[in-house]
């Protein structure tokens, strides 16, 4: 009997320890399991993400995306993206949807509360794009009643607009390019969006133009970064290592091919010093 009751709880606690052990599982272990990476994305902020000609989501965090799958998983293409509007990536992320997302997010305390960053791909901020026929020239132009000013529909560019923008009436829109196509139509006069987004709808439409935003809020330089569900340690450290080899170590080179190809210049220095000296 005492050997029975033995075996019996030498089984239980084994049976507790391998069921403990699988909840400990890293995210990190269930996407090798499933062969697969799952990304939260947008469709419509070129030139990070968007749907070409041709009906091919591409863009620089396409690639990226993509480039974490083959390194993962030995596949570029073992990739499955959700497209996401701003209000749904978190939940995705946090509800188990996505893996990770890749939307154009920037980095902000209050966010950081409840979601997970890894160190930053990108640097970014704020740039305002208006029509030229509009007649404006700076931010502060735009403060006035007459002039429409749209925005994502998101708290952090909200609260900007009520700060810096009290009189200009507001449009909320819920992706960048129906940012573009409000102020293209004529629906507002001007748009708030990160500076990529922007550099790319300036490049690309003569009849825009940037406003000065010199020594105002929306100049601060505020980072992008890749996001999950936190409390993985092992899946965060995975991401956060591949990004850091990206911006300065061993994958430089594919992001100045990615700067280039998207962004259509150099990006940043790999490192801000010589480390040949050190």
């Amino acid at each position: 009997m005492k050997t029975l009751l033995r075996s019996a709880l030498s089984a239980l606690l084994l049976f507790t320890a391998f069921a403990a052990a699988r909840a400990d599982d890293s995210l990190l272990d269930t996407v090798l399991k499933r062969d697969k990476i799952i990304v939260a994305t947008y469709s419509t902020s070129p030139p990070l993400a968007y749907v070409d000609d041709n009906g091919k989501l591409v863009g620089f965090e396409i690639d990226m995306a993509h480039q974490i799958a083959k390194d993962l998983l030995g596949d570029e293409n073992k990739v499955e993206f959700v497209v996401v509007q701003s209000d749904g990536r978190f939940p995705a992320a946090l509800s188990g949807k996505v893996d990770f997302g890749l939307c154009s997010t920037t980095i902000f305390p209050d966010r950081a509360v409840r979601i997970a960053f890894t160190r930053p791909y990108l640097d970014t901020g704020n740039s305002l794009i208006a029509r030229k026929d509009a007649g404006i020239k700076d931010f502060a132009q735009l403060n006035d009643p007459k002039f429409t000013y749209a925005i994502l529909n998101v708290p952090p560019a909200i609260e900007r607009a009520k700060q810096l923008l009290p009189n200009a009436r507001l449009l909320l829109l819920d992706s960048p390019s129906a940012l573009f196509l409000a102020v293209k139509t004529g629906r507002a006069t001007a748009f708030n969006i990160d500076k990529p987004i922007a550099d790319y709808y300036e490049h690309e439409n003569d009849d825009l133009m940037r406003l000065n935003v010199d020594g105002t809020p929306f100049a601060y330089v505020q980072q992008d970064a890749i996001f999950m569900k936190p409390g993985d340690f092992k899946w965060w450290l995975f991401l956060d290592t591949w990004v850091g080899e990206l911006r300065s170590g061993s994958r430089y080179p594919q992001y100045v091919a990615w700067y280039q190809k998207w962004l259509h210049k150099d990006p940043p220095p790999q490192r801000g010093y010589d480390f040949n000296k050190y």
